[in-house]
């Protein structure tokens, strides 16, 4: 069976998500690794994982997998790791992805370049001028001006260069994004962006939404009510005014003194959104800030940066789904799980893993309007479609 791999947020699954499920499944089976409570650019999604599990399945997709909360919300680099991860576990011999500039071909050069001997030695002079991060990697990797400044194009690059990494026997496939940008507040040729969606949904304009996510799945988006980050604001700050100076050195992605600032900014803040514009320097980008400070809430340290997951979680499958995961699961190198008390019998970096998810799912249910109990890591159901 051939199978093609997406890596996404869903958040929400929109008319462009479709757009790109749809492209895939030309190809034959689709899997998804998709992000879970907490998402990249340091924030909670707007709705749980196992909504957008869902819709994504009613949008085509035959097999969803979950990239885990210590790879959801991270760098670049070591998210692409965790979404490539998952889908080689689950049999992909194809990676899908949408980028600006919607050539495959130009995106494994820049892969390439990234990889050159002496990359890092130009990268680092770069940094040492001052510039942006983003800014430092495309002049030292001596690219084209955007093929790693426009974000959907960066990550596809770090697909890449994480499936090179893994040894993962994956063929690359692009599609031009449309329309709207990443992060636009616009809307172009009939599609709009994932963040003015959530900014729609949080706001409660609901009828702006449903023209631009897909009419089977909208009502999916408020069920269970939409997830706002700014009613665990206290308690982030709460938890934070705890922590150490040696709790924030043991963050994933901490460098550069940046510690001392964090913590120091910790003591004072009185919000988060002060917080975070204390820390912020010009080599930081704001998602980094936001991440490093769910991290240190959540307790997610750096045990799991840059290495491949210890399991891959199931969230949901239909019937060509769930012949798939009979075909890979006892070929993966890493065990694929369905059930919460197979992860109790694997290795104690699972079991930290897991522990970690299930914070961040307890901490989630406070972000609803309507907080949830505790424990929905053990009482959620895997998802079951025709």
């Amino acid at each position: 069976m051939e199978v093609t791999g997406i890596i996404a947020e869903f958040n929400p699954l929109h008319t462009g998500h479709k757009y790109l499920i749809d492209a895939a499944k030309k190809q034959g089976a689709v899997a998804v690794a998709l992000s879970g409570n907490f998402v990249q650019r340091g924030d909670v999604s707007v709705t749980d994982k196992y909504v957008r599990a869902r819709a994504a399945l009613m949008c085509g997709a035959d097999i969803v997998a979950e990239i885990p909360v210590s790879y959801a919300m991270s760098t670049a680099q070591n998210f692409a790791l965790g979404g490539v991860s998952v889908l080689k576990a689950l049999g992909c011999g194809f990676l899908m992805f949408g980028s600006e500039c919607g050539s495959a071909e130009k995106l494994e050069r820049a892969a390439d370049a990234l990889c050159g001997s002496d990359y890092r030695s130009r990268l680092k002079c770069e940094l040492a001028a001052g510039v942006t991060f983003a800014a430092a990697r495309e002049s030292a990797a001596g690219l084209e001006s955007g093929i790693l400044s426009n974000a959907n194009n960066n990550l596809a690059v770090e697909y890449i260069t994480a499936a090179r990494a893994l040894g993962a026997d994956m063929k690359f496939l692009t599609v031009k994004r449309q329309g709207a940008g990443h992060d636009s507040a616009d809307v172009e040729n009939g599609f709009a962006s994932a963040s003015l969606l959530r900014e729609k949904l949080i706001g409660g304009d609901r009828e702006f939404c449903r023209r631009y996510i897909p009419e089977n799945v909208f009502p999916l988006f408020g069920s269970g009510g939409i997830a706002d980050i700014k009613r665990i604001d206290r308690a982030i700050l709460a938890v934070l005014r705890q922590k150490t100076p040696e709790d924030i050195k043991k963050l994933p992605d901490i460098s550069e003194g940046i510690e001392n600032k964090l913590f120091s900014a910790i003591r004072v803040a009185s919000s988060t959104e002060e917080l975070y514009n204390t820390v912020k320097v010009k080599r930081y980008t704001m998602a980094r800030i936001r991440r490093l400070a769910l991290s240190l809430f959540l307790g997610i340290d750096g045990s799991f940066f840059m290495k491949q997951p210890p399991y891959v979680r199931i969230l949901g499958f239909n019937r060509r789904g769930e012949e798939l995961l009979r075909q890979c699961a006892p070929k993966s190198e890493i065990p694929i799980v369905t059930r919460v008390s197979q992860i109790e019998g694997l290795c104690g970096g699972a079991k930290r893993l897991f522990a970690a998810e299930c914070r961040a799912s307890d901490m989630f249910g406070l972000a609803l309007p309507v907080p949830r109990p505790c424990g929905s890591e053990y009482t959620a159901k895997i998802i079951k479609t025709e």
